[in-house]
């Protein structure tokens, strides 16, 4: 590593980053690594813009790989990144042009959570080249390990053994059910609580308008637990706080601190008596007090073992991952967890339920598509002459050749690429698109984590922000409809 300490001027307009960057130093022995720190106004800047300056500044110099650090401009937090992306050269001018970008980000600073950036960064020793490089900015890496604490600890529930990797654990089970030792019912119960438990520590990851979290801290967290914390804090957050809108929740529970908790009303909190074993008594407490138990230990371990590590609750791009849990992990517990569910036999409670974990490249693609058809049945009546050889309208020209896309799918699709900056849309094309995202609506019938709206709105955001960079057209529109 050769320390350079070099200025580097921004020959672009930027929204997000600072007009000047610094190249901190280089590594020849890593395939000629750069390594750049630069500023940002804000902790809270949209990552995909930041990351999206960052590739041009890349391509400005030439740099096909990069560590960058990325400092933002009113807190101690930052993100440590390794980007990485294609050149090569086009036009008269002859600059770069860049493609397939990814940056891959441990977040680090004051309010970080260290466990992984020092077992990946530190643990494993020097790193040997390049390749080991990237191995230790592995997204799927972390999501697997943070998955087998997750399972480890759901058969120490509900006991059995499960293995992993070369070791292997038989546990005995930990959780009481009232009235039955049937292992799938502890086992179906375990999963509901993970899931559950999951979800308010994404909850407890937001905040409110005045930056408060809408799970307090002395409401779920390992410093909390006190003896029989299930029944004391745990049930009456997941069924008398989220299930219940604020001015009908009982007045135990109506103050300044439980007033900060959401009402949800997708369900998930809704408690079944035969499978959720919750019942309240006359006195305000739950019949089945003294016949369900959960460990106040093993509540202790799982909640320790969230505090261990990174939560981010921005879905993960194909071209931006923060190496954190991200909301996505949500549906691979609830489906790998369902899936241990008599792994003998084969009958798994996911294949009985139907619930299935779909990758995110097969959801961009799904909502890709859907958005073309959507803007193209949109737009083509409007612009027919760009509209001419629509995909399925045309002749192949040998079998193997596949229709011809129009002048008007080229610039859709160009829409919703992130390698592509500017967009050759008209004035007119650009309201058009504009007053077709203004009225779209989204039915996705299996929603489970959400990762499909939540793709939509991610495409929808990308979108206007190449067609209507000043949101001036958008505002306008909203302000409108009030």
């Amino acid at each position: 590593f050769f320390l350079r300490k070099e200025k580097i001027d921004i020959d672009f307009k930027s929204k997000y980053i600072k007009p000047q960057a610094y190249w901190i130093g280089d590594c020849e022995s890593l395939g000629d690594l750069a390594i750049i720190e630069i500023a940002h106004s804000k902790e809270n800047d949209p990552r995909i813009g930041v990351s999206r300056d960052a590739f041009r500044l890349m391509a400005q110099h030439g740099l096909s790989k990069a560590l960058f650090f990325f400092i933002s401009d009113n807190s101690n937090n930052y993100r440590f990144s390794l980007i990485t992306l294609d050149l090569k050269l086009e036009g008269k001018d002859v600059k770069y042009k860049f493609s397939n970008p990814k940056r891959f980000s441990f977040f680090l600073g004051e309010e970080a959570k260290i466990h992984t950036p020092a077992k990946f960064l530190f643990e494993k020793g020097r790193i040997k080249d390049f390749d080991d490089l990237q191995s230790r900015f592995s997204i799927e890496v972390v999501n697997k390990e943070f998955y087998h604490e997750i399972q480890r600890l759901f058969y120490k529930l509900v006991g059995g053994k499960v293995k992993q990797g070369s070791k292997k654990f038989d546990f005995t089970p930990m959780l009481k059910l009232p009235s039955t030792n049937d292992h799938q019912t502890m086992q179906e119960f375990s999963v509901r609580l993970v899931g559950r438990l999951v979800f308010c520590w994404f909850l407890k990851k937001k905040k409110s308008g005045a930056g408060i979290p809408l799970i307090p801290e002395n409401i779920l967290s390992s410093n909390a637990i006190e003896t029989n914390y299930y029944h004391n804090t745990i049930e009456p957050l997941f069924f008398e706080l989220l299930n219940t809108p604020i001015e009908e929740r009982r007045d135990y529970f109506r103050n300044s601190e439980f007033d900060l908790i959401p009402f949800l009303n997708g369900g998930l909190f809704d408690p079944n008596l035969h499978e959720d074993y919750y019942q309240l008594g006359p006195d305000g407490k739950t019949y089945y007090l003294n016949t369900l138990k959960i460990p106040d230990e093993w509540l202790k371990e799982f909640i320790t073992l969230l505090e261990t590590y990174n939560f981010t609750i921005d879905e993960n791009t194909s071209i931006d991952i923060d190496l954190s849990v991200d909301p996505e992990m949500l549906g691979r517990i609830f489906e790998n967890l369902l899936a241990e569910i008599n792994p003998e036999t084969g009958n798994t409670a996911r294949k009985a339920t139907g619930s299935y974990y779909t990758p995110r490249p097969i959801v961009e693609y799904m909502v890709d598509e859907s958005l073309i058809q959507y803007l193209l049945t949109k737009l083509s009546p409007k612009f027919p002459e760009q509209s001419k050889n629509l995909a399925g309208h045309c002749e192949k020209s040998s079998s193997n050749e596949l229709p011809k896309q129009s002048q008007l799918e080229k610039q859709i699709r160009e829409l919703l690429d992130y390698n592509i900056e500017e967009t050759e849309l008209t004035k007119e094309q650009k309201i058009a698109v504009i007053d077709a995202l203004d009225e779209i609506k989204v039915l996705d019938p299996a929603c489970g984590s959400g990762a499909f709206p939540m793709g939509i709105l991610q495409k929808m955001l990308l979108i206007l922000q190449k067609v209507d960079p000043e949101s001036i057209e958008w505002v306008i529109r909203q302000l409108d409809k009030i």
